[in-house]
């Protein structure tokens, strides 16, 4: 019998729930069974242990991904407000999948390990929504960044609410975005004067 889509994504939402619950390293495959509503023959039908389903997870949340940022950019297309839409989606990945936070509370180490696991993968996700941002931007324009190196910049910024939230972090999205216009757009010469020349007499 083919593999059921449905129930392989059933999985690891339930997955995502018993690792918010009990913690990467605590919950077993009986946990994710009892979450996700599944026997454990249908569990071992789709993944064979554990670490297959964490690295299912991780595509599961680059998937997911992708589709978020897409969505964002596609309702807020102009160029000029991509970053600020971009970082936004980020912050608003977290907080629709609350789960994943509580991911990060319940084992912040573990959840380092499996961040540092994925991230190359979750990097050119990201650089793709950034486009418009990283191809006009003056650093990489006059070579002191790569496109990667500063998508990864913004990146971290953003992960920085999910492992040190704080008051306000909210407003990060805008406030990146106003501070990166603030640096990037070039002021306008200022007109010269000429100064007059006064003659001496003898």
């Amino acid at each position: 019998m083919a593999p059921n889509t449905n129930s392989r994504e059933k999985i690891l939402e339930g997955a995502i729930r018993a690792l918010g619950r009990y913690g990467l390293r605590k919950s077993s495959m009986s946990d994710i069974c009892t979450e996700a509503g599944v026997s454990r023959g249908t569990m071992y039908r789709y993944f064979k242990s554990k670490d297959q389903v964490l690295e299912a997870v991780g595509e599961h949340v680059e998937d997911t991904l992708r589709t978020t940022l897409a969505d964002a950019v596609s309702a807020s297309p102009e160029p000029d407000k991509r970053l600020e839409t971009v970082l936004q989606a980020l912050l608003d990945y977290g907080t629709a999948h609350a789960e994943l936070a509580r991911i990060v509370d319940a084992e912040p180490g573990a959840v380092l390990q499996l961040l540092a696991r994925e991230f190359p993968a979750l990097l050119p996700v990201i650089a793709d929504a950034l486009g418009p941002v990283l191809n006009d931007a003056p650093p990489v324009r006059d070579g002191t960044l790569t496109k990667r190196q500063l998508a990864e910049m913004f990146t971290r910024l953003v992960l920085s609410v999910y492992l040190v939230p704080s008051a306000g972090s909210d407003q990060l999205a805008k406030r990146v975005a106003g501070l990166w216009k603030s640096v990037t757009t070039v002021a306008p010469a200022a007109p010269s004067r000429q100064r007059g020349i006064r003659s001496v007499s003898a």
